[in-house]
């Protein structure tokens, strides 16, 4: 899927459906080896489907090609990127004792941030583990880390949540979306550091973080450099693409240029694992796919629907706040994109503007709601209740939700 998505744009004889079709055929071997895996895409993909044939009923004609290649970009470019988890990580900051005090919460924040904002959420695990080995994983440090990583879908290129909202809104510049998003990261780091520190930040007097190390953060420092500069040297090709290309060139040079004799090793390795370890990713971006296919086709059929008459603040803040609501009860966030995108993308509207929305949508969302992938891996990793996550979460969505409802306002 990956290889050939990627040659289609050099080499335009390669149809880009062939990357769709073998998709479809790596998720259906991956459903018959981990059937449980998948509950999500059942339920999305089979809602999707009965609103797809509902709307060829009515009379939509099915779109195969967008079958076959809804969510297709999305799904490479996590694939790539999860190729930077064999060379992110530090191996030095294993044996390192755990740093204490407010500097080590702010260092955590900033380091898993930044390293999750690439390595998605491989870096859930690392540091999970290794606080977990010191009997470190209080209140503090799971709200900090959770709300950290969840934060990187405002701006990273590199994060699923970039790939929706390109997906929806193409048009929207990217250079826009990782300053406003960024402004936004400052902000959410602001109000944890306030509401978890107190005056003076005495309440981190005694937190115990993960010791981030500076060779730790140059991949990928790196890598969104490269694919800035890139950007600005070949516009015209998608910035879903750049990121999986040069994601897999980058671990590739590394590996070969640090460790020569184990790099084949490492590579080879990697391909035969790291497709089943995004088993449930890539039910549940199929499955969204599916669904957001389902959901056009049927609206289609009713000739000139519209729910919305234009796009306006209050209608993107109140579409922020329905789609958290949603995410706590346990849709997804790609799903509400999915769902509203078609509709919002035909309305005269700034481009940019509705992929911040998008990207709001995914960063307040899977922090809040305790049924979200991140928060799954939470509770499983650092054994934390559900309720939890919601109690300690809830007054930080609501003020950036507060926050982002007046930037809306502000550029509408």
């Amino acid at each position: 899927m990956a290889t050939l998505h990627i040659l289609a744009t050099p080499a335009p004889l390669i149809p880009l459906w062939l990357s769709g079709l073998c998709g479809w055929i790596a998720l259906l071997l991956l459903l018959l080896a981990r059937p449980d895996q998948f509950t999500q895409f059942f339920w999305l993909g089979g809602f999707g489907l009965v609103f797809l044939l509902l709307g060829s009923w009515r009379g939509s004609p099915v779109a195969l090609d967008k079958i076959l290649l809804q969510n297709n970009g999305l799904m490479v470019m996590l694939y790539c990127v999860g190729f930077l988890r064999l060379v992110a990580v530090s191996a030095g900051a294993v044996e390192q004792s755990l740093p204490v005090g407010r500097m080590a919460f702010i260092k955590t924040l900033l380091g898993v941030h930044i390293l999750g904002a690439v390595i998605n959420v491989s870096i859930l695990i690392l540091v999970s583990e290794r606080l977990k080995a010191r009997d470190a994983l209080g209140r503090q440090a799971v709200t900090a880390i959770g709300r950290a990583f969840s934060m990187a879908a405002f701006w990273s290129p590199f994060f699923a949540a970039m790939a929706v909202a390109l997906s929806y809104a193409p048009e929207a510049r990217p250079d826009e979306l990782m300053g406003t998003g960024l402004a936004l990261t400052l902000t959410g780091m602001l109000v944890t550091l306030a509401g978890m520190g107190g005056r003076g930040l005495h309440r981190l007097a005694d937190f115990q973080g993960y010791p981030m190390q500076a060779g730790s953060l140059w991949i990928p420092l790196s890598l969104a450099a490269s694919v800035a500069v890139t950007h600005q040297w070949l516009p015209q090709l998608p910035i879903l693409l750049l990121v999986s290309t040069l994601s897999l060139l980058l671990v590739t040079a590394f590996l070969f240029a640090t460790r020569p004799r184990t790099a084949v090793t490492q590579l080879h390795e990697h391909v035969q694992n790291g497709a089943a370890r995004m088993a449930r990713e890539l039910g549940l971006f199929m499955g969204a796919g599916l669904l957001s296919v389902g959901v056009e086709s049927l609206f289609a059929s009713f000739a000139g629907f519209q729910p919305f008459s234009s796009v306006g603040w209050p209608l993107l803040s109140g579409l922020l706040a329905g789609s958290i609501l949603l995410s706590l009860l346990g849709v997804h966030p790609v799903v509400s994109v999915g769902v509203i995108g078609p509709f919002l993308g035909s309305l005269p509207a700034n481009p940019s503007l509705l992929a911040t929305l998008y990207l709001c949508i995914w960063a307040l969302g899977v922090v809040a709601s305790p049924f979200s992938g991140l928060n799954t891996i939470m509770r499983s990793q650092f054994d934390v209740a559900a309720r939890d996550v919601l109690r300690w979460n809830i007054g930080y969505v609501l003020i950036m939700w507060g926050v982002v409802s007046g930037l809306f306002y502000l550029h509408t």
